[in-house]
């Protein structure tokens, strides 16, 4: 959000410009790479690049001094005239300082030894670890401390709470997604040893503010940074350092802002990908929908509605998208698409004991009842195979009674969903038995042609994103999933 506060240019720019400042500001950072760090004696980094370009075009020396985080927020809270980065704005902090930025958007998250194998799906499990590096007096240690976290270890340097956590002095590293991988290979240690065992929470951070220090000086340097938004130079350095979703989005148009279409978002009842727990959408791939909506701070909006409903509005309605939805030669050009989430097989299952066996899909043809789920990609792939025999059901727990009660006598279903959906139907998934597998498929998130490109797109970054810095993986975990293989239970 932009500096709101109006006051004549003539004041900021005219008599600072032309008289010189009364008083010069002391700017203040810690080494934290890629966002500012010391470099062959010289300090570097995104931040500090951003920095120095609004103090020259102010014309201000540039000064900037690297001290550790403690004592520069420490004089942050007391002095006048002291301006520190890169730091985090969070609802706490946002009356103690003035705030000119964002300078960048980070992820945080708790990082364990890859080798000592930690499952954790809740802070709760976080706090039953022996110990938890964190950075003292930084944002993240501060808001673990208000969740009652009593086993924190806190260091002085991020270099330090890599060392903890190498040397198995700690269980866990609560740190930001880019810094964890720099601070490996600043110790020569593979960044890969280490993975994402549990998202935190993302921040913007600022330049941050000393609140004795005059509104006017704010105000110069927050419009010296939205000219470098408007002429490009802030993008420009930006990505000589940081992947794009690191880099904040610039609205300085406040009406567009409001008005902008919320996107409807509209899955199915079919675990695990997606389904209702205790009357809320949950599931494997909501997990990884709702972290993208948490990664662009935007509204939870996901709905459950049956399957054929949600496909006719993403066909037809602008700004919708529809998950899980596989992804056909026959529905390319009718969706944008996000993905993929995961890869499923497809099977013909039947009643366990049941003497049906085959070896092609002409050979399925001659089955008397197929069912299926209406409009589903599977439905829709035979049928254009030809099949005369499929019966659909708007549901597929009416498919798996149907089946076991000899109403029908194949259901097609698929590796990653049948053991589920029986279950989910009140019956055991060890009644049914795979009689043929005829497709492998990748399910994605399909936005309509009427939604923004540039949406879906951004989409994509942040999905990408999630599977580079290992959200993806701890969420596989937490639901047996495994990429490479069948779905397990």
């Amino acid at each position: 959000m932009f500096f709101k506060t109006i006051i004549s240019l003539a004041l900021i720019v005219i008599s600072t410009a032309k008289a010189g400042y009364a008083h010069e500001l002391t700017i203040v950072t810690e080494k934290s790479p890629p966002f500012n760090f010391v470099k062959d004696g010289v300090v570097t980094g995104s931040s500090t690049e951003v920095v120095r370009e609004m103090l020259r075009r102010m014309g201000r020396p540039d000064d900037i001094r690297v001290l550790p985080w403690a004592r520069g927020y420490k004089m942050l809270q007391t002095q006048p005239y002291v301006a520190l980065f890169s730091t985090s704005r969070t609802p706490e902090r946002e009356s103690q300082f003035y705030w000119v930025g964002p300078l960048f958007t980070v992820h945080f998250g708790f990082y364990a030894r890859k080798s000592a194998h930690l499952v954790l799906l809740t802070l709760e499990d976080a706090k039953r670890v022996g110990a938890i590096a964190t950075y003292k007096d930084d944002v993240k240690e501060q808001v673990l401390i208000s969740k009652g976290f009593k086993n924190l270890d806190s260091s002085k340097s991020p270099v330090s709470s890599f060392k903890k956590l190498m040397s198995g002095r700690v269980d866990l590293w609560l740190f930001d997604n880019l810094g964890v991988a720099d601070i490996a290979r600043q110790k020569g240690a593979d960044p890969n040893e280490l993975e994402l065992v549990l998202p935190f929470e993302s921040y913007q951070s600022y330049l941050a503010v000393s609140r004795s220090t005059p509104e006017s000086v704010v105000i110069e340097l927050q419009n010296t940074l939205e000219e470098m938004v408007r002429d490009g130079t802030f993008e420009s350095i930006s990505r000589k350092w940081l992947p794009d979703a690191n880099i904040p989005d610039f609205n300085t148009d406040e009406k567009t802002a409001v008005d902008k279409p919320v996107l409807k978002l509209y899955t199915e009842d079919s675990p695990p990908g997606n389904y209702i727990d205790n009357g809320q959408p949950a599931g494997f791939s909501v997990d990884i929908v709702r972290e993208i909506l948490r990664r662009q701070k935007q509204p939870d909006t996901i709905t459950v509605v049956p399957w054929a409903r949600g496909y006719t509005l993403a066909m037809t309605d602008p700004n919708v998208a529809l998950f899980s939805t596989s992804r056909l030669p026959e529905r390319e050009k009718s969706f944008q698409w996000v993905g993929p989430l995961y890869t499923q097989t497809w099977a013909f299952y039947a009643k366990k004991g049941t003497a049906i066996r085959m070896d092609s899909l002409d050979e399925a043809k001659k089955v008397a009842r197929i069912g299926t789920y209406l409009k589903d990609a599977k439905e829709q792939f035979l049928k254009s195979r030809g099949f005369q025999n499929l019966v659909s059901a708007n549901r597929n727990s009416s498919n798996v009674k149907h089946l076991l009660k000899g109403n029908i006598d194949l259901w097609v279903s698929s590796d990653f969903n049948m053991p589920y959906q029986v279950e989910q139907a009140g019956e055991n998934p060890g009644m049914l038995e795979r009689v043929y597998a005829f497709r492998k498929v990748d399910n994605f998130i399909a936005f309509s042609l009427k939604t923004p490109t540039a949406v879906a797109h951004k989409w994509q970054k942040y999905l990408d994103e999630i599977k580079e810095d290992g959200t993806y993986a701890m969420i596989c975990r937490k639901y047996h999933y495994r990429p490479d293989q069948l779905a397990v239970r």
